[in-house]
């Protein structure tokens, strides 16, 4: 695959990302808006100023992971749905490593997003099998998920099980493997990153997981050895 091509799938990942900035800023002050008491559900908050490394940091990364995956697993309809994907995470996960929300109406998006382009690419493609398995996926994951909500909220929010179903499928859409890898590197980040505030008296036991960053990252490194 040619350097142009790179660059060219670079530069374009990195418009996107740029132009969904302050769209992802609107949803997360209208989200902090919505669960502030303060603040009347018809109110919402208006955005906070985007300060320019934020800025260009989320359309660089916006960019440069998804040109990687597709330099490692070439030009291919069956690579969209999980680029889909990443783009939208690393916008979401921003969200939940600067407020801890995960804006439902970006989960929501995210989720038609993929999982539509998903079910297109299937019926174009003939991929059958593997929307089957992504469907199983999602399916699967929301369910792990839903429950370890159900028997502890602190271990979970409710943000991260509507994020997982999308995470999932399309994780699941990659093999089963990368569905079990993803959870496995949330996890392993999740509790090296506990472990060291812990270390250093930043967090305790009781301290809220944004468990939705580390399914970011757990699905980015999935995604980036893909091939």
């Amino acid at each position: 695959m040619s350097s142009m091509t790179i660059v060219g799938g670079a530069a374009l990942g990195i418009a996107v990302g740029l132009l969904l900035v302050p769209l992802t800023r609107r949803e997360l002050a209208g989200a902090v808006a919505r669960t502030s008491d303060s603040s009347s559900i018809d109110e919402v908050a208006p955005p906070a100023p985007v300060r320019a490394w934020e800025w260009a940091a989320l359309g660089a990364v916006s960019g440069i992971l998804p040109a990687y995956v597709l330099h490692k697993v070439g030009w291919s309809l069956i690579a969209f749905p999980p680029l889909l994907l990443l783009v939208g995470l690393i916008q979401l996960g921003y969200c939940d490593l600067t407020r801890r929300l995960l804006p439902k109406t970006m989960v929501y998006a995210l989720s038609a997003a993929v999982i539509v382009s998903g079910v297109v690419i299937a019926g174009v493609m003939h991929e059958w099998g593997r929307l089957e398995v992504a469907c199983i996926g999602g399916a699967a994951f929301f369910t792990l998920f839903f429950i370890m909500n159900l028997l502890n909220p602190r271990w979970l929010a409710f943000g991260d099980v509507r994020l997982s179903l999308v995470v999932g499928f399309g994780l699941a859409w990659v093999s089963w493997m990368a569905l079990f890898e993803g959870f496995f590197f949330a996890n392993l980040v999740a509790s090296i990153v506990g472990l060291g505030l812990m270390a250093l008296h930043r967090a305790g036991r009781r301290t809220a997981v944004p468990f939705g960053l580390y399914l970011a990252i757990g699905t980015a490194l999935v995604l980036v050895t893909w091939s």
